[in-house]
């Protein structure tokens, strides 16, 4: 059988609600294959601009993974509590690059972020 016949065989095997765990069950490795390119992503909650501005506000209920990116020499960036405007954390990039900080403690937060040039900032899991 042409190894095109066997992906779009395997393709047909994959159930229409999987999850992970129903993923790694699947004998056939390319409809587990398949089933894994087929599971939703979680959506990344990601801000850009230029110069001083603001992300968020944006909500976690679990530590997230806060990345950001500094496209020029100065990114420095307060991660502030949303309920009490309080610092969190200070964040700064000198030169253009990336950081990261983990934030441990769920709650709704800001960035407010004074840069040089184009910024980015990115939530993901840990």
């Amino acid at each position: 059988m042409p190894r095109r016949l066997v992906i779009l065989a395997g393709l047909l095997a994959v159930p229409a609600h999987a999850d992970l765990a129903g993923c790694r069950a699947l004998p056939d490795d390319g409809a587990r294959l398949a089933c894994y390119d087929a599971l939703p992503l979680a959506p990344a909650t990601a801000f850009q601009g230029k110069g001083s501005g603001m992300a968020g506000p944006f909500t976690i209920a679990a530590p997230q993974v806060l990345g950001f990116a500094s496209d020029d020499a100065i990114l420095v960036a307060y991660l502030l509590d949303d309920a009490t405007d309080a610092v969190a954390q200070n964040l700064h990039h000198g030169g253009a690059g990336t950081g990261h900080f983990l934030i441990e403690t769920p709650g709704t937060y800001r960035v407010q972020v004074n840069a040089s040039g184009g910024w980015r900032i990115q939530l993901s899991p840990p």
